[in-house]
């Protein structure tokens, strides 16, 4: 089986690349399953070459037909599965320990772009989306490269941006009992941690320098260590805004949570709302939204490329897995 090269209209370009790279079967040879797969387990550096130079790869048109064959898609290319521990979205589990829902959060409210798991000291290298029901209207999970961000970022607030760069941030955020599905940061203390013990819980935010404190209805306050904002990728040598910085700011809002103290420089001074949501409108100019066609697979190199989610109307089943390096 041989995959080729092709165009889709929402591409763009970094640094003479496209983006995202979009890969198809030869039409001759597209509904064998068996052969994408060998493809898949024999390009694996390749592969990985793609979404390093790319920042993302798309797979259309390819033959991948429910959870199960996106789970062999990520196996075959043997990608190291890493559990979700430490995320801020409500998901269900789809398979078992590998796949999940993408955020679950309410079909109106937009997911503004970030780093998966950011907010963590070992983020995940790569995260996959694949699409089982595209929406009626809308819910594009449009991505972005952090390095254009970092550039736009660096020349809008050049003080702020190697203030970030020097303290790094922390992110606060309160976590409810049990999974709240009407928030965009939902997801349980429980579920974050994948435990139902408070003490298990405790061990493994003191593992990665998270603060907290229980509160007396059952949530959790955390403050996380302090976590880079601005990183340059070792591979490619790029600057990149990683970070979730714009997406807590602007979205990590509950009844529990106030987005506007959600995330704050690392000496716990304030984040410069300007700068914050000049970063956020270059995100929304140099972003690529795509629309999703049933059976897409994203695979994104979570170093370089933020991602976000657009609101939508209608059924929409979007799933996702994320891997080590």
């Amino acid at each position: 089986m041989a995959l080729k090269t092709i165009k889709i209209e929402e591409q763009r370009s970094y640094r003479g690349k496209d983006f995202p790279l979009v890969l198809s079967p030869e039409s001759s040879q597209g509904s064998d399953k068996a052969q994408l797969l060998n493809w898949l387990s024999d390009n694996q550096g390749y592969l990985r070459e793609l979404m390093m130079e790319h920042g993302a790869v798309l797979l259309r048109n390819c033959p991948v037909d429910g959870p199960h064959d996106f789970e062999s898609v990520l196996d075959s290319a043997e990608f190291v599965n890493m559990p979700y521990v430490g995320g801020a979205a409500p998901r269900e589990e789809v398979t078992k320990g590998r796949i999940l829902t993408a955020n679950e959060s309410p079909p109106d409210q937009p997911i503004p772009f970030h780093h998966e798991m950011a907010q963590v000291p070992k983020p995940p290298a790569y995260i996959f989306f694949y699409c089982d029901i595209a929406s009626e209207t809308g819910g594009e999970t449009a991505i972005v490269h952090s390095g254009r961000v970092y550039e736009r970022f660096s020349e809008s607030s050049p003080e702020f941006a190697q203030k970030v760069e020097e303290l790094g941030v922390k992110y606060r955020r309160v976590m409810p009992d049990q999974d709240d599905h009407s928030s965009p940061i939902g997801r349980s203390w429980r579920s974050t941690f994948l435990t139902d013990d408070p003490v298990e819980a405790e061990e493994k935010m003191r593992s990665i320098g998270t603060n907290w404190t229980w509160r007396g209805d059952g949530t959790l306050y955390t403050e996380t260590a302090i976590v880079p904002a601005i990183r340059t990728e070792e591979r490619t040598g790029i600057k990149t805004f990683y970070n979730s910085v714009v997406a807590a700011y602007t979205g990590w809002t509950d009844d529990r949570n106030d987005p506007k103290h959600a995330v704050v420089c690392g000496d716990d001074s304030p984040v410069d709302h300007t700068a914050v949501m000049e970063a956020h409108s270059a995100m929304q100019e140099e972003c690529v939204a795509f629309k999703w066609q049933r059976g897409d697979v994203l695979l994104i190199d979570n170093s370089l490329v933020m991602h976000s989610r657009r609101p939508y109307t209608g059924a929409r089943r979007i799933l996702a897995s994320i891997a080590v390096g």
